[in-house]
């Protein structure tokens, strides 16, 4: 068994942890799949889809949530703010 620390004391970006940690799983569609499933169970016009990027020469993976088949950029509070005014309920099919 391995263990990885993760030191956040400045915080870290969901989406970004996501894609950092993405790159140590060796089935990725599985785990976005497994991920999605968790989705299914409470929030289901929500998917998170990944991309291979490329910037400077230098590859990764992105990260993506989409909500009604928009992504939603971090620091959006507006589905936050829905949620709050509207329930979950808008949100499950």
């Amino acid at each position: 068994m391995k263990t990885l620390y993760i030191d956040c004391g400045m915080g870290a970006a969901g989406d970004m942890l996501t894609a950092a940690l993405l790159e140590l799983v060796p089935d990725r569609d599985g785990f976005i799949a497994r991920l999605n499933g968790i989705w299914d169970k409470s929030l289901k016009n929500v998917r998170t889809v990944t991309e291979r990027t490329e910037k400077c020469g230098i590859t990764g993976t992105g990260v993506h949530v989409l909500v009604d088949g928009r992504i939603r950029e971090s620091g959006d509070a507006s589905l936050i703010d829905e949620i709050n005014q509207n329930g979950y309920e808008r949100f499950q099919k």
